[in-house]
């Protein structure tokens, strides 16, 4: 099925430390007081115990670097659904050094839709270094996000990460972390960066998948990149790549319903037809099916589904889903199709589509 999908306008952002980080630091300072007590205060002792506490920070600080549940609550105010938040923390890691750099992809999902990938990356030896999304070596630091710019109190917000290298005298390097599908299946996919608080880098990416091409297991391909660049000219110095076949287990199944209308309703000469509903870890998809009249033009039919939308009961807005794109379809007219993904724990009860003053309630 050939999608129509939206705009995908995705912004930057960055999280505070959450309670959990705070947890663990008392924890970890709470196991070095629980500590057999000595008669006379070691210096050795108080340093070790700095170092433990330092070290439980960093482990902390780490175990909640930006991912895609910081990525939907910060920038489109979407609560991820608890299965999701489940699925993707328990993901399993996967590390791989390319050239200079290691890139750990640390959240990946998928279900029969789409594939959420995000990978945080840096310079294997902890060096300092500038981490440009790709090779967009001369966009603004601060297009999106203030996170590296307030980092170094760059003295131009506007300026290039060239500029900012030249200014800060670091290591210039643009990264790219993708996870590909095979041609017959991808229908294209966005790809987007956040940089941490530190200054490194986390690559997300999202790609779509064609209808009913997934059964069991994914087959995918990750692609990473690591270019290098002279902060004096901007000259391209090296390149390195890599590419590891993996297989990624998709998110089952794990309710469906059809929904009827309760009367019969028409949108422009598009009859409704029904409702169906799938929820899987990554939420819920709401897919409305429509039969068109002889003579109505796949374009005419495209112009009327943009205009609908797939509501609560009451007609309100759904949550919007995590593949952030509503779907019309009429490639096999004169079935034509409205997929509206949404950001829920269960199958409503009840569902609407409105269209202007038109509203249909099915169950």
């Amino acid at each position: 099925m050939k999608r129509d999908l939206e705009h995908l306008d995705l912004k930057r952002a960055f999280r505070p430390v959450p309670e959990s980080c705070h947890r663990a630091l008392m924890d970890a300072a709470r196991s070095v007081g629980e500590e057999k007590p000595v008669k006379r205060f070691s210096y050795r002792a108080a340093l070790i115990a700095a170092v433990i506490l330092i070290a439980a920070m960093a482990v902390a600080y780490a175990a909640v670097r930006l991912g895609w549940i910081d990525y939907y609550d910060q920038q489109y105010g979407i609560a991820v659904p608890k299965s999701a938040q489940e699925a993707l923390t328990a993901s399993k890691s996967k590390t791989y050094q390319v050239g200079p750099m290691t890139f750990t992809y640390q959240q990946m999902l998928t279900d029969k839709r789409i594939v959420l990938s995000s990978a945080a990356i840096r310079l294997t030896d902890g060096g300092e270094a500038l981490y440009a999304n790709d090779t967009n070596i001369y966009d603004s630091v601060s297009a999106i996000t203030d996170t590296v710019a307030n980092l170094y109190s760059l003295s131009d917000y506007q300026e290039t990460w060239l500029e900012a290298a030249q200014e800060l005298d670091l290591p210039l390097y643009g990264v790219r972390a993708l996870v590909e599908l095979p041609p017959e299946i991808d229908l294209g996919s966005m790809e987007d960066a956040l940089w941490n608080e530190d200054g490194t880098i986390v690559y997300f990416n999202m790609p779509v998948l064609a209808s009913g091409s997934v059964d069991g297991n994914l087959n995918a391909t990750l692609y990473m990149a690591v270019t290098q660049f002279d902060p004096a000219t901007g000259e391209r110095l090296e390149k390195w790549e890599a590419r590891e076949e993996v297989t990624l287990p998709v998110a089952p199944l794990l309710e469906e319903k059809t929904y009827l209308p309760q009367e019969n309703a028409t949108f422009d000469g598009l009859t409704l037809e029904s409702v169906r509903g799938e929820r899987y870890a990554t939420g819920v998809y709401l897919c409305a099916t429509f039969s068109a009249p002889d003579g109505m033009s796949k374009e005419e039919v495209m112009d009327v589904l943009r205009t609908l939308s797939i509501c609560d009961a009451d007609g309100a807005p759904l949550p919007m889903g995590l593949s952030l794109s509503i779907c019309p379809d009429a490639e096999a007219l004169p079935v034509a199709t409205l997929e509206v993904p949404a950001s829920l724990e269960t199958l409503p009860d009840e569902v609407t589509v409105v269209g202007g003053e038109t509203i249909a309630h099915l169950n």
